[in-house]
């Protein structure tokens, strides 16, 4: 067993190398040690075990020297996709790489990556020729030691390792992390995710309302540019512009008197796939599956001629939202990780943005889909945003007093340095639009897809199903049409009462787009706006939202 333990320890090594140098996750390479400690005692062991084979040490050493390389090996890919691709990347988006390409794309990927190529490959090599050089001395300072006695425990534990090694992959997530089992498993996912996308694809197509019955009519100014921002896990408590102490919005805050800023907004799910279902689509909380036979705003805004970008950090080809955003003219992508857990800085879309509002085509709808405060909190963020971290003011006090865990206090810092950091992101697109769009009539508006509570009403850090704080999220618009309005009318337009499962008909609103599935009665900047129906059929988790934040008040409506 000794000449185990000291095999197993080179390999750990090993892959100790590629944590201690960014390559390897904590949790890629706890789950890796994981399986190395029980594969390579378990499988090479049984050289040592059985008595044919123990006369054989080369095939110890070989296979030793195998398990260790194969972990090396996935560990130094992993490394190379995580610089590549950003943080965990989503082997179902390079298998779609892989397979969607030509020889002329590959040539071009190794011109423009041979370098990180070479050095993911150095340090493959560096690191086994190391772990190569150690067990060649230890093999040599074992020969002519006397052949330790294998008595039954010791075959025992081997077969007992082994054994563990097996079971654990009846854990999915363990099965996925060895590697040769890694990119196979991942190939079958992604056969499953493209048989199920074009099975969706085929399904909408076949319940899809023909285009003649939407009865599509633009009335619109000649030139029309509408920049729909879609923010992600946003709760409008911890905005400054909302009343916060902290000040989280100080761009929007100074740009306050441009901004219509809705007070009483609430989400329709708790959830981002199925809040933007009912965002995008006629799909509503009454009739959840409309977005399966009906047209969505972008498939209506096209038929109305307008020229669509969707500028993304969320991931690619998610589901129903690949097929929504795939309608679009042009489509810019910038999180290469595994989903909305990891990756970019939405800030690296302004460029996509300032490109896609410099298109000369006259009439553009530019969706732009954020990662905004989805958890992890603190990647949403660069460090010079960490502005509340071990903060000691009347927030931190009040969640003390509220015996919030230290855990949930910290938390809460960093949702707010992310809060804050996309009030920056949120106002330069802002200054963009208004700036960049000068000859149009445009308009941006945003709002998040749902909220989150972070400590708020209990110890608790992420989506909130049960209670309000998954629900009430910020929403405001800046619009061209809307300029020298009176203060009056303002505070009463930001005091009306909406829900996001209605949101298709203020966009289409915007847009100046008119068809059997606009109703301005839904269209919260509409004259025709109805607050009763707001007000009596709002629901949260199939209740009755009751609200319980800022409120209409007669001050509020005139303006002071």
């Amino acid at each position: 067993m000794n000449k185990l333990l000291k095999r197993l320890l080179l390999g750990l090594a090993g892959l100790a190398v590629f944590w201690a140098l960014g390559r390897i996750s904590a949790n890629e390479l706890a789950k890796s040690s994981v399986l190395m400690a029980t594969a390579l005692p378990g499988i090479a062991g049984l050289f040592l075990a059985m008595p044919a084979l123990r006369r054989r040490p080369g095939w110890f050493s070989a296979a030793s020297l195998g398990i260790i390389g194969l972990f090396l090996l996935d560990a130094a890919i992993k490394g190379f996709l995580r610089d590549y691709f950003g943080l965990r990347p989503n082997p179902v988006l390079v298998l779609q790489a892989i397979f969607n390409t030509n020889p002329a794309e590959s040539s071009e990927f190794f011109r423009h990556n041979g370098r990180d190529v070479a050095e993911a490959a150095g340090l493959l090599w560096l690191t086994w020729g190391a772990v190569w050089l150690a067990e060649r001395r230890l093999r040599r300072s074992e020969v002519g030691q006397p052949a330790p006695v294998w008595r039954w425990r010791g075959v025992a534990g081997v077969g007992s390792l082994l054994a563990i090694f097996i079971a654990l992959h009846f854990n999915p997530t363990m099965a996925k992390e060895n590697p040769l089992l890694f990119w196979p498993i991942r190939y079958l996912d992604y056969r499953d995710q493209m048989a199920q996308a074009a099975s969706m694809e085929e399904n909408v197509a076949r319940n899809m309302a023909q285009k003649s019955e939407w009865q599509v009519r633009y009335h619109g100014p000649e030139r029309n540019t509408v920049v729909w921002v879609i923010g992600e896990s946003l709760n409008r408590a911890n905005m400054s512009l909302y009343g916060y102490e902290r000040a989280t919005s100080p761009t929007l805050e100074a740009m306050r008197k441009d901004l219509i800023v809705f007070r009483d907004v609430v989400s329709s799910e708790p959830a981002t796939m199925a809040s933007l279902m009912k965002m995008l689509t006629p799909a509503d909380l009454n009739d959840p599956q409309a977005w399966n036979r009906k047209p969505d705003v972008l498939m209506l805004a096209r038929e109305a001629g307008f020229r669509i970008h969707w500028l993304s950090n969320q991931p690619p080809n998610d589901g129903w939202l690949g097929l929504v955003s795939r309608r679009a003219d042009h489509q810019v992508f910038i999180n290469k990780g595994a989903g909305r857990g990891e990756n970019n800085f939405d800030g690296n879309l302004l460029p996509a943005l300032e490109a896609a509002l410099q298109d000369p085509a006259p009439k553009k709808l530019i969706v732009v889909h954020l990662l905004g405060a989805h958890p992890t909190y603190d990647m949403r963020y660069p460090s010079q945003y960490a502005r509340f971290d071990s903060l000691r003011d009347s927030v931190a006090e009040r969640l003390e007093n509220a015996d919030r865990s230290a855990w949930i206090r910290q938390l809460r810092n960093e949702y707010d340095n992310a809060i804050a950091y996309n009030d920056y992101v949120l106002g330069s697109m802002l200054r963009l639009t208004m700036n960049d769009a000068r000859e149009d009539n445009a308009s941006l508006l945003f709002s998040s897809d749902h909220a989150q509570e972070v400590g708020h009403t209990r110890n608790h850090a992420g989506q909130s199903v049960a209670d309000a704080t998954g629900y009430e999220i910020p929403m405001l618009a800046w619009t061209r049409s809307f300029t020298g309005k009176s203060p009056e009318e303002k505070a009463q337009l930001e005091y009306r009462p909406y829900q996001t499962d209605q949101m298709e008909h203020t966009v289409l609103g915007l847009l100046g787009v008119d068809s059997v599935y606009y109703d301005a009665r839904h269209d919260i900047l509409s004259e025709r706006f109805v607050s009763a129906h707001f007000h009596q059929l709002r629901r949260i988790n199939g209740q009755p939202y009751q609200p319980r934040t800022l409120r209409y008040n007669e001050a509020a409506a005139q303006g002071q």
